[in-house]
C-alpha cells in the first residue's frame, strides 16, 4: 500500500492526502479535520491575548487540535520581542499540558529558539517553511526539531542543499498559503534525495506517525 501524501501545513484544506490544517479563525467551532491553531506572532498586537489563549486551551482540552501552531518570534515586525516570547511561552505550555506537538513560525530568530529547544526536551517542534543555512539546520536537530520545507525549496539552490543533507526522519513538506500542489513539492524534493515520490512519501508517513501516533486518523 502506497502511503498518503503528508501536507504538515497549510491554510486551505484540498483533500490531497492528510493535511494538517491551520485553524486562521481558530475562534469559531473548527470544522472536523486534522488541526492546528495558535496565535501567530503577526496577530499578537492585534488581539485579545486572553481570549485568544483561552479559546486554544479550549480546543485543545476539546480534542479538536492536533498541533498548537503556527506560534513563534518574528523579528521582521514591530511587534515588541518580549510580548512575542511572552506569548509564545504560554501557548508552548499549553501544548505541553496536552501532549501536543508545535508548529514554529520563526523569522530571524533561530538562536531564539535554541534556548527555547534546550529548555524544553522532548517537546516535538516542527519549523515550518524553513529557509535557514546548514549551520542552523545542524543547530536545530541537535535539538530534536523537525524541518518543514515549501515552496521555497523549489527555487532556492541554497535550501536545496540544506534539504539535500537533512535527515530523512526530520522533514516535512508543506504548502502553506501557496496555490502549489503538495504533489509538486514531493516530486521535486524527492529528485533532490534521489528517491523516488513513493519512498519520500513512506519517509515522511512515518515521521508524522512516529509525531502524531494515529491523531491524523481524524481525517474525514
Amino acid at each position: 500500500m502506497t502511503a498518503p501524501f503528508v501536507n504538515i501545513h497549510t491554510h486551505a484544506e484540498t483533500g490531497d492526502g492528510i493535511e494538517l490544517v491551520n485553524l486562521d479563525d481558530f475562534v469559531a467551532a473548527p470544522c472536523a479535520t486534522f488541526a492546528s491553531a495558535g496565535l501567530h506572532p503577526w496577530n499578537v498586537g492585534k488581539c485579545d491575548h486572553q481570549k485568544a489563549l483561552a479559546a486554544i486551551e479550549n480546543l485543545c482540552q476539546s480534542g479538536k487540535l492536533d498541533a498548537v501552531g503556527e506560534i513563534g518570534i518574528d523579528r521582521a515586525i514591530d511587534t515588541d520581542i518580549s510580548l512575542q516570547m511572552s506569548i509564545f511561552k504560554q501557548q508552548l505550555d499549553i501544548a505541553k499540558r496536552h501532549n501536543l506537538p508545535v508548529i514554529i513560525h520563526c523569522v530571524r530568530a533561530y538562536s531564539d529558539f535554541l534556548q527555547v529547544l534546550r529548555q524544553n526536551p522532548g517537546v516535538p517542534m516542527i519549523f515550518h517553511g524553513f529557509s535557514g543555512n546548514a549551520t542552523t539546520a545542524e543547530q536545530l536537530l541537535a535539538h530534536s526539531a523537525r524541518l518543514s520545507f515549501g515552496h521555497k525549496l523549489l527555487t532556492d539552490s541554497k535550501l536545496q542543499s540544506v534539504f539535500t543533507n537533512v535527515p530523512n526522519d526530520c522533514i516535512f513538506l508543506e504548502t502553506d498559503t501557496k496555490q502549489l500542489g503538495i504533489s509538486d513539492i514531493y516530486t521535486f524534493a524527492a529528485g533532490l534525495k534521489r528517491i523516488s515520490v513513493d519512498e519520500l512519501k513512506a519517509i515522511i508517513f512515518n515521521n508524522l506517525t512516529r509525531l502524531f501516533g494515529d491523531r491524523w486518523t481524524t481525517v474525514g
